[in-house]
């Protein structure tokens, strides 16, 4: 008899036991759909429009028609100059002079942003770029302090096999402190300054060909980035040339645009992997610098007013014109 009281007790205590965890679940359902709705009313009322939140990137600042930019390449500074390297009061006299002519000196990475659109800022009356190839240490010891004096930008094309192996070129910690003032931009002029024709000849296939010269630029734009933690937009090709090959390898190693050597200046329409640089020699002096930039500026202006469009001659103007040409024909 007591067993079969203790059964049927510890039956209702079952029963109990199950109603209040049912009674349990159900309260915590109610709470979580409670919760979900404060929630989701919190959120409308304090979310601001998605266009708020966000501002819009300013439209990009218009050219003036046939707009340039100049770019010239140097490669060594020595006060016993050969023919691709110039004495130092001579740079320190191209910079003088150009800054004298109203340049404003851009780095390569900046001057395809103003062209491109991608210009955020007021635009310079005349832009120029100053370029140095290879790695030579008299970019630091000469190029940087003139930069620094005179508050003026550059980009350093460096191939990456030479810095800090042999004398006469430029180490890490040097273009690490360059690169680090805001006044230098590095760039990539491949490994082993390999020259493609020469390479091109030298392998049996286009694909041999193509594999190193991709090493190439990869290769040097990873080791650059590693090294002085900073981004790697732009390539010189060695030789100053560049092909449809070249060109896409470029691209597809991750450079946003790259520079050849041909003396004249790059407009808004541009071929962003073969940006046109002058190549400065021991012969470039003073004169042959401003020569050069005023003749491209008559070029570029000859341009532009071909391309305006022609204003309707007046009938003033066309009495005029008739007076002249009727005096011409009694004079003969």
């Amino acid at each position: 008899m007591k067993l079969r009281v203790v059964v049927h007790a510890i039956g209702w205590s079952i029963v109990f036991l199950a109603i209040v965890v049912a009674v349990l679940e159900a309260l915590q359902m109610t709470f979580d759909r409670l919760s979900s709705w404060q929630q989701r009313r919190v959120v409308k009322v304090i979310s601001p429009p998605i266009n708020k939140r966000i501002p819009l990137a300013p439209k990009p600042v218009p050219l003036p028609p046939n707009y340039a930019v100049f770019a010239f390449c140097y490669h060594d500074f020595s006060e016993r100059p050969n023919k691709w390297s110039i004495k130092p009061k001579r740079l320190e006299a191209h910079i003088q002079t150009l800054k004298a002519l109203g340049f404003q000196f851009l780095t390569m990475g900046e001057a395809v942003r103003l062209l491109t659109g991608q210009w955020r800022g007021s635009v310079p009356k005349r832009a120029v770029v100053i370029t140095v190839d290879d790695g030579f240490q008299s970019a630091y010891l000469t190029l940087f302090p003139l930069l620094k004096r005179y508050g003026v930008k550059a980009t350093l094309f460096i191939y990456t096999d030479w810095i800090g192996k042999y004398r006469g070129a430029l180490t890490w910690k040097q273009l690490q402190e360059m690169a680090q003032s805001g006044l230098v931009e590095i760039a990539s002029h491949t490994v082993t300054h390999a020259y493609p024709r020469k390479l091109k000849r030298s392998l049996t296939s286009n694909k041999q060909y193509e594999s190193k010269m991709e090493w190439e630029f990869v290769r040097s734009k990873t080791e650059l980035e590693q090294k002085l933690g900073t981004q790697v937009e732009g390539l010189a090709y060695p030789g100053g040339y560049a092909d449809g090959t070249l060109k896409a390898l470029a691209k597809r190693a991750g450079y946003k645009w790259a520079a050849v050597i041909n003396p004249e200046p790059f407009t808004v329409n541009f071929d962003r992997y073969a940006i046109p640089r002058y190549g400065v020699s021991n012969e470039t002096t003073v004169a042959v610098l401003k020569a050069f930039i005023m003749r491209q500026v008559i070029m570029l202006s000859r341009l532009n007013n071909k391309t305006k469009p022609k204003q309707p001659t007046s009938n003033k103007a066309k009495a005029l014109k008739f007076a002249r040409v009727r005096q011409h024909n009694a004079n003969r």
